[in-house]
């Protein structure tokens, strides 16, 4: 039989799934990918529901006087749930003191409505 006008094998890529060539589950894999399928959400770490604890807002001299202080009693505000927690002299400092709370880096994001504020979230971890 001649052979010379059969097309070589394919590659690899293009031959139909061997379950023999499977190396088997990788568990990490596994166990996000079946979460996600369940539709139900990871737990918050502890460092996570802390920092959603806190609430940085930047009152300004109207606002102030809208919550019932004067209007000198500007500046940011720092909130624990809602309780005050602090006047940070700027936000660098907000995060310090919320980083101590949570014992992780945390960052700041930014929200405006009736007032200028913001909420801390643990800083992702890169991985690389």
């Amino acid at each position: 039989m001649d052979t010379s006008n059969l097309a070589p094998a394919s590659p690899a890529w293009l031959r139909p799934f061997d379950p023999a060539d499977s190396p088997g589950p990788i568990p990490s894999v596994v166990e996000r990918f079946r979460r996600r399928g369940r539709g139900e959400p990871e737990p918050p770490t502890e460092a996570e529901r802390e920092a959603a604890r806190y609430t940085v807002v930047l009152v300004s001299p109207d606002a102030a006087q809208a919550l019932g202080d004067g209007r000198s009693e500007v500046g940011l505000q720092m909130f624990r749930d809602e309780e005050w927690d602090g006047c940070p002299a700027h936000l660098d400092e907000a995060v310090k003191l919320i980083e101590e709370a949570c014992g992780e880096p945390v960052t700041l994001t930014e929200h405006h409505s009736d007032l200028t504020y913001w909420t801390a979230h643990p800083r992702p971890t890169l991985t690389r």
